[in-house]
């Protein structure tokens, strides 16, 4: 014997529309990458998307405290709008292994990109280091080019 189903309240059903419209919003949204580790002890949240460009393009915020964390320095910020003081440091393996995850390099290439697009007289700071190796475009060589000829002649006086 089935059970008789229960009626829902329109109060009830337009929570839970506006409860599936808020998650369809959010997957929909941002995008954001979670490194799998902890890092300095917190869950660190990158998303593309983030206007602020304090303390750095990417920066991520810890899903238990909301400290800011510069992507390029390890540096730690307080959660909300102070801008100086300095609350911790990651360690120089932890942000080598940041450096070195590939889900992070590639979503700091889309922030990256996505700021510029959006924000294009802003100046922010990319180490040198992530610019040669990551963001200049593959340049067209040799074996790339179908176009180029088996064949040289060479001409000289």
């Amino acid at each position: 014997m089935k059970k008789p189903r229960a009626k829902i309240s329109a109060k009830r059903y337009k929570r839970t529309l506006y409860t599936h419209l808020k998650l369809r919003r959010i997957h929909n949204g941002p995008k954001a990458y979670i490194p799998k580790d902890r890092i300095h002890n917190y869950i660190w949240v990158f998303k593309v998307g983030d206007v602020d460009d304090h303390p750095s393009v990417p920066h991520a915020h810890s899903k238990e405290e909301g400290h800011r964390l510069n992507a390029w320095t390890g540096e730690i910020y307080p959660a909300g709008n102070e801008r100086i003081r300095v609350i911790g440091m990651l360690k120089s393996k932890e942000l080598s292994r940041l450096h070195k995850d590939n889900g992070f390099v590639n979503f700091a290439k889309k922030q990256i990109n996505w700021y510029h697009e959006h924000f294009p007289s802003t100046n922010f700071f990319v180490p040198e280091w992530f610019k040669l190796k990551y963001l200049q475009e593959k340049k067209a060589s040799f074996e790339d080019n179908e176009n180029i000829p088996d064949e040289y002649v060479f001409y000289s006086k």
